[in-house]
């Protein structure tokens, strides 16, 4: 049987090794629980409403985004605009989104998202209306409408 020997100055090296490896690999553990918190955090704190909410009353606290998200039909000239002011709340952002991998083309579905954030607290009535912006004096082809409580 053959013996090993091994020099104290090798022994510190594995040993501070060892160390660096047992520590690198807490620090990895911790940024992924991080990473998961935030992303919790960050899910509540976007309140999302689709079509199927239409009348329905939503509560909203201070920090948190409300994004509306409503299909529209590309290629139409149809599209969803926000109708009065919303106080208390503020449109931060509005785009529109793919709702497959598909490439946009005409007849195809997309969604229009809004998303608006609280200046204050207050009540306020939502509505948004889907029509033509070159059409005057014509009623929507269809409206969307929620109330937002923000407390």
């Amino acid at each position: 049987m053959r013996k090993l020997l091994l020099s104290r100055s090798t022994i510190a090296v594995l040993i501070s090794l060892t160390a660096l490896a047992s520590l690198s690999a807490r620090v990895a553990a911790q940024q992924a629980t991080d990473a998961n918190t935030a992303n919790t955090k960050k899910s509540k704190s976007v309140v999302g409403v689709m079509e199927a909410d239409n009348g329905k009353t939503i509560d909203l606290t201070p920090g948190q985004t409300l994004r509306v998200k409503l299909k529209v039909i590309a290629g139409t000239g149809y599209g969803w605009t926000i109708d009065g002011d919303p106080a208390p709340l503020k449109l931060t952002k509005s785009y529109t989104q793919q709702t497959n991998s598909t490439a946009r083309r005409a007849g195809g579905p997309e969604m229009s998202v809004f998303e608006l954030t609280p200046n204050s607290t207050g009540l306020a009535n939502l509505t948004f209306v889907y029509r033509r912006s070159w059409e005057y004096n014509v009623p929507p082809a269809k409206t969307f409408s929620v109330r937002v409580n923000v407390r």
